[in-house]
């Protein structure tokens, strides 16, 4: 028998905000991959990471590495989502990949709430 794939990876499908949104999570062991899709795309690429510490909260510096870079609620997306990933116990810095056909908060609080649902990490 073959051995698994060593990237622990979770693929599901979700409906948010009436849309179809297709997401693939995968945990390397450098980082966390996030793509959250309902344009069959990976859209947007940023990245996300912790900087460190002061008074007991985490900084994030967020990059965009390709795509829209005049959209803050993406960043803002990224920023929340690596928050909640540290939240939930992984310091590792985050690829994130949004290809969605809104960028409202309510979309954005959905996205994180379905990764923090389907840990990979």
């Amino acid at each position: 028998m073959a051995p698994a794939f060593p990237v622990n990876t979770q693929e599901f499908t979700t409906d948010i905000d009436g849309v179809s949104t297709f997401f693939i999570m995968s945990a390397y062991a450098d980082r966390i991959m996030v793509v959250a899709t309902q344009l069959g795309t990976f859209g947007t690429v940023l990245s996300a990471r912790g900087d460190a510490l002061l008074e007991g909260k985490h900084t994030f510096t967020v990059d965009t590495l390709l795509g829209k870079r005049d959209e803050p609620a993406l960043a803002v997306c990224a920023r929340h989502m690596a928050e909640s990933i540290v939240q939930a116990g992984c310091s590792r810095p985050l690829l994130l990949c949004l290809g969605l056909k809104q960028h409202s908060l309510d979309t954005m609080r959905a996205i994180i709430k379905e990764v923090v649902a389907h840990p990979v990490w």
